[in-house]
């Protein structure tokens, strides 16, 4: 599969959240002595907000579980999703959303409650007009997602002049090489950070840490998962395959236990930190914060 075609691949994923934030603007009078053009305040109306924490959990939990089954895509809030993960992912969110629904007719039913807490206890802050009523609260609700398919576009629509036509293929063919090149630094750089922390464990401190062992593990599982067919470059590849030898069925208490083992590791980190650090390749190394021999 070559570099221009990756969106053969997959398709991107756009997720749509939104719910009552349970603040309000400070009014003037309460700001005192602060210029209100330099303050941007605002306070919470809720005395317990457990019940809209849980909506607000279960929204940031999807987030994070779209991002963990995806590739950045160079759009805000866009990601790019292998076919293979599509109908997972699907399934996933909809049982999110189920959860959240029911987390938002949780915070319904105990709003009144939760005003008349408020209003008892800040009398001269409370305003009828700050809270949303039932409907309003559920309206106010968003957790929408949508695949797009990606693809050049068709010349036999005819909508576009030939010239027109051809300058939105080129621009299209650099967008995906622009995209293809940005996975694989982005990959270089999470592969490179996790390996030469484990590197430093092995070889420099001796105290390996199991939550760097089980990220390890959770990178070659997403490589083979979510990245699965869409990368093409085959040093990296190579590199990653090589961990995999040496990390596959690893714990953190065998490297603690068997000292030859925690250097034979160590010393297979560092020769492909080394690998990537000093590559001639810039897609390996433009995203790491710092570029420097490692031996």
């Amino acid at each position: 599969m070559s570099e221009d075609n990756i969106y053969t691949k997959g398709c991107l994923i756009i997720l749509k959240t939104r719910f009552w934030g349970a603040t309000t603007k400070v009014s003037e009078d309460q700001l005192g002595d602060l210029p209100p053009e330099i303050v941007r305040a605002s306070r919470d109306l809720l005395v317990d907000d457990s019940k809209l924490e849980a909506v607000r959990g279960i929204i940031g939990e999807a987030k994070r579980f779209i991002k963990s089954n995806t590739m950045p895509f160079p759009i805000p809030n866009v990601d790019f999703i292998n076919k293979n993960r599509i109908t997972f992912v699907d399934d996933a969110l909809k049982s999110r959303k189920e959860n959240a629904i029911e987390a938002v007719e949780d915070l319904t039913n105990a709003l009144e409650y939760e005003k008349s807490r408020y209003k008892s206890r800040f009398p001269d802050l409370y305003a009828e007009g700050n809270y949303p009523t039932a409907d309003q609260l559920m309206d106010n609700f968003e957790f929408n997602w949508s695949f797009r398919v990606i693809s050049p576009p068709g010349k036999d629509l005819a909508i576009l002049s030939p010239e027109i036509y051809e300058a939105e293929i080129k621009a299209f063919k650099k967008e995906i090489q622009d995209f293809q090149e940005s996975l694989v630094s982005t990959i270089a750089k999470e592969f490179f950070y996790r390996i030469d922390k484990l590197r430093d464990q092995c070889i420099g401190t001796g105290d390996i840490s199991s939550s760097t062992v089980k990220s390890i593990h959770n990178l070659l599982d997403k490589f083979d998962n979510v990245y699965d067919g869409c990368i093409s470059h085959k040093a990296l590849k190579d590199m990653i395959d090589d961990v995999k030898l040496y990390m596959d069925g690893t714990e953190a208490n065998m490297l603690k236990a068997d000292d030859d083992f925690r250097s034979m590791v160590g010393k297979k980190m560092g020769e492909i930190t080394s690998l990537i650090v000093n590559s001639k390749d810039p897609r390996l190394t433009r995203k790491l914060d710092a570029v420097k021999e490692v031996t």
